[in-house]
């Protein structure tokens, strides 16, 4: 077998270790899966190509009903505590749950603080345009660059969780463990602190125009008054 090759587990064939399921007889490839971003590695590999991790125990999928919104293939799911990941064996896409993904993503900003990494070279942002469905709920889901200068678009149902492309969850996971998350948190706090603040300045520039407002129409008033007593004055003379 070629570097770079794996074999399928039903039949055999040689496949290229980026593949995740046999055209032939439709069996597995001999992938690792790692516990800590879900993503496929060759059997051989000892630690994970997405996240760096070291491979141990492999998650186990159970059968799902839903399919993947790109190839129709069903999705094998991935149960933890906090929630669900569904992955297409054939594609490489990953439906994940919201709390999961929170789940994951708080736990490698940690792990980066203990052990940080040098950023990870940020990829070209596919520009292209596409639309996709949510598995669940079949609606059209929202696409966006995840804490807006990670350079990973993913796509986003509110309810049923976000949609990865192949690979993208790892890119993701780089990302928080270099404190990327962390600082993009930073940035939108202060941005809300500048904001209030400028809510604040435009309360109290009202507050003082009203308070202004009065006085001058009593000065008004009492201009108004004296010019009427002074006429009087002097006519009556």
């Amino acid at each position: 077998m070629l570097a770079g090759e794996t074999a399928c587990l039903g039949c055999g064939l040689a496949l290229d270790e980026a593949e995740r399921g046999c055209p032939r007889c439709a069996g597995a490839s001999a992938v690792v899966r790692c516990g800590g971003c879900y993503q496929v590695n060759p059997p051989d590999a000892e630690r994970c190509a997405g996240c760096g991790h070291e491979l141990g125990l492999e998650p186990i999928g159970e059968p799902d009903p839903l399919r993947c919104l790109d190839c129709d293939e069903p999705f094998s799911a991935f149960r933890a505590a906090t929630g669900l990941l569904r992955d297409c064996r054939r594609c490489g896409g990953q439906l994940v749950d919201h709390a999961l993904l929170r789940d994951l993503l708080s736990h490698r900003e940690i792990y980066g603080r203990s052990a940080p990494r040098p950023p990870p070279r940020a990829g070209a942002l596919d520009l292209r345009v596409r639309y996709v469905r949510c598995p669940v709920c079949r609606q059209l889901m929202n696409r966006k660059n995840f804490a807006g200068k990670s350079g990973v678009i993913v796509d986003i149902c509110r309810q049923h969780g976000t949609w990865f492309d192949r690979g993208e969850l790892p890119q993701l996971l780089a990302f928080a463990e270099a404190g990327g998350t962390a600082r993009a948190r930073q940035q939108l706090a202060e941005e809300d602190e500048r904001s209030r603040r400028q809510a604040e300045l435009a309360r109290d520039a009202a507050r003082r125009a009203s308070a202004v407002a009065p006085a001058s129409r009593w000065e008004s008033q009492r201009t108004a008054v004296r010019e009427l007593l002074e006429l009087l004055w002097q006519i009556t003379r």
